[in-house]
C-alpha cells in the first residue's frame, strides 16, 4: 500500500447551498467556481513516511465549474508539516499516486507552489473554524433535518465519498494575492475518510 490516510475534511466553496457538482452541473452558480478542502489527518502515512496529525488545506480555482476542469490549484501546510511530509502529502492531493485523487489530475491541471501557514481547525458550537494564517477562514456548519440529523448526500456526482454531510459555509473567506479571492455563497460539507491506493 502506497499510502494512506484517516481524518475529516471540510469543504465550503463559492457556491449556494448546495453545490451543483454534487449534482452533476458543469457550470457553477457564479460562472465560476472557487472551492477548499481542509483536512485534518488523524492517522495515515505516504511511502511510509508518517503523516498522522498534518493539517493541509486545498484551494482550486475554476473558470467555469470543477467538473469543467482547467482548474488552478495550491496547497497549504501547516508549520508543523515536515519536508518529507509534505512531498508525500503534495504527490497525494495532485492526483500522482492514484485512488480518490487520480481524478483531480484532469480537473487542476495547473498547480501553483505550495506555501506554509500556521493552520487550526477549531470547533465553535456545531461549527468548525479553519483558520489558515494570512490568508482566510473556512466555516463549516452541518445542516440538519426536522428530527437533528445531519442531513446527508448519497452518492453525488462529485464527491469524494459516497456519503457526505451538507453543511453551510456561510462566513468563509480566502484571499491569496495570486488567486481569485472569494468569499462563500452558502456552500460547505463535511466527511470523515479513510483513503487508500
Amino acid at each position: 500500500m502506497a499510502w494512506r490516510m484517516t481524518g475529516t475534511y471540510y469543504a465550503p466553496c463559492s457556491c449556494k447551498v448546495s453545490c451543483p457538482c454534487e449534482l452533476g452541473e458543469t457550470e457553477a452558480d457564479r460562472g465560476w467556481c472557487s472551492g477548499s478542502l481542509a483536512f485534518a489527518i488523524d492517522k495515515g502515512n505516504v511511502d511510509g513516511e508518517d503523516i498522522s496529525g498534518s493539517r493541509v488545506v486545498l484551494i482550486g480555482d475554476w473558470p467555469k465549474a470543477f467538473l469543467a476542469g482547467d482548474g488552478v490549484g495550491r496547497l497549504y501546510f501547516d508549520s508543523s508539516v515536515s519536508g518529507k511530509q509534505r512531498a508525500g502529502l503534495e504527490k497525494v492531493f495532485q492526483g500522482k499516486m492514484g485512488a480518490v485523487w487520480e481524478p483531480i489530475a484532469g480537473l487542476i491541471p495547473k498547480w501553483m507552489p505550495s506555501k506554509e501557514a500556521a493552520i487550526t481547525i477549531k470547533k465553535d458550537g456545531e461549527t468548525t473554524r479553519v483558520n489558515v494564517a494570512g490568508f482566510g477562514e473556512l466555516l463549516t456548519t452541518p445542516l440538519k433535518g426536522a428530527t437533528g440529523e445531519p442531513t446527508r448526500l448519497l452518492h453525488g456526482a462529485a464527491t469524494f465519498r459516497d456519503d457526505i454531510i451538507l453543511a453551510r459555509g456561510t462566513g468563509s473567506e480566502w484571499h491569496d494575492p495570486e488567486m481569485r479571492p472569494w468569499s462563500s455563497g452558502g456552500h460547505s460539507e463535511q466527511c470523515a475518510f479513510d483513503w487508500s491506493a
